[in-house]
């Protein structure tokens, strides 16, 4: 039995990409921003916020999210750690001013 299109349910082949007959797409891609790269790339502009990414990211093994989960974890405290720090360095040098 061959399969069908999801869109128009007309008969489709096993390695067909696109339906032949409306030309919906049979094999959603996951985005950029599933991948490697994407989520370097959410983790510097949204920090922890990518973590959404990683655990919807069907690129990924589950032995990487965790990673990904340590790495973008630990990123964030550091840069909470330094910015709370930078903060005592700039009150210091107001009050002895």
């Amino acid at each position: 039995m061959r399969p069908l299109c999801p869109s128009c349910r007309q008969p489709v082949d096993d390695t067909d990409c696109y339906c032949r007959h409306c030309g919906k797409t049979l094999r959603p891609r996951m985005g950029f921003w599933y991948d490697h790269g994407g989520i370097l790339l959410l983790t510097l502009l949204t920090g922890p916020f990518s973590l959404i990414c990683v655990w919807l990211s069907r690129k990924l093994s589950l032995t990487a999210k965790w990673i990904w989960t340590f790495c973008v974890t630990a990123a964030t405290l550091y840069m909470c750690y330094s910015v709370y720090k930078a903060i005592l360095v700039l009150q210091q040098a107001f009050l002895s001013y």
